[in-house]
């Protein structure tokens, strides 16, 4: 199922399509994998991020019913794991009920079996692992965002420890000043011991940044609805912000 590959060196044959990302959008989150969820939605907003999500996944061309996801190590060395669609992989049945999407399962179970290989989540994350079934929940964005597109990410607060933004106002309104000017941004934002909507320690796609009304655009991938808020409320609640702009994505011709 795994194998290790040069970085950047493989043509992608049957790569995912403009509608298959697309469907990223409406995909509700199955299991406790929010971070993944809103991270694969939130790169889908921009070009290079598109571009990024066609590169990392694809449908096999010798057997399209196996879905090829593309990880890369500690070592920066570009990994691809190998998940068929039409039979439960053993150990996943329960995901295989829950979650309908092909692609966004297959891309749980190829993380599952990176972090299980490489124990390379940050060690707050382990923590819990002993008490889950998978080893994709219970992650930080920043780590699945490099690990995927092997860009390390923007990153305020995430690790920090501190219950709100409130401490860091003047670096995100920086951030939003730039969101607000450039809509090609793929930024995730999470909850820590504050709770919104009935849970803590949650990761929402951070869709828009209004300064002249003075509002976020917020997204929930569980309820998958938008959720509008003062940029006051959202300092007030969220623990940090993850992502990227379009051009942090953007590929050199030796990465082609």
């Amino acid at each position: 199922m795994l194998c290790r590959l040069n970085k950047f060196s493989i043509p992608f044959r049957a790569s995912i399509s403009d509608n298959d990302i697309d469907d990223f959008k409406h995909a509700k989150q199955a299991f406790s994998d929010c971070y993944l969820m809103s991270t694969l939605e939130t790169l889908s907003h921009t070009p290079n991020g598109r571009s990024i999500l066609k590169e990392q996944i694809e449908y096999d061309d010798k057997n399209p019913k196996f879905i090829n996801c593309y990880l890369y190590s500690p070592n920066n060395d570009r990994l691809k794991y190998s998940i068929p669609t039409d039979t439960a992989l053993g150990g996943y049945e329960k995901l295989y009920n829950s979650q309908p999407n092909e692609i966004i399962r297959s891309m749980d179970i190829s993380v599952a079996e990176y972090e299980k290989k490489y124990k390379a989540k940050p060690w707050i994350c382990r923590v819990t692992d002993t008490f889950k079934t998978y080893a994709f929940e219970n992650n930080l964005p920043s780590h699945f965002m490099k690990v995927f597109t092997g860009v390390e990410p923007r990153v305020i607060a995430e690790k920090d420890f501190n219950l709100d933004l409130n401490g860091y106002r003047a670096e995100v309104m920086e951030l939003f000043k730039r969101m607000d000017k450039e809509k090609n941004h793929s930024f995730v934002i999470g909850t820590g011991m504050k709770m919104l909507d009935g849970r803590t320690w949650h990761v929402y796609v951070l869709e828009d940044v209004d300064l002249e009304n003075n509002t976020v655009t917020v997204k929930e991938k569980r309820a998958n609805h938008p959720r509008k808020m003062s940029i006051d409320t959202a300092l007030n609640t969220f623990k940090y912000v993850v992502g990227y702009f379009n051009d942090d994505l953007a590929r050199t011709e030796s990465q082609q």
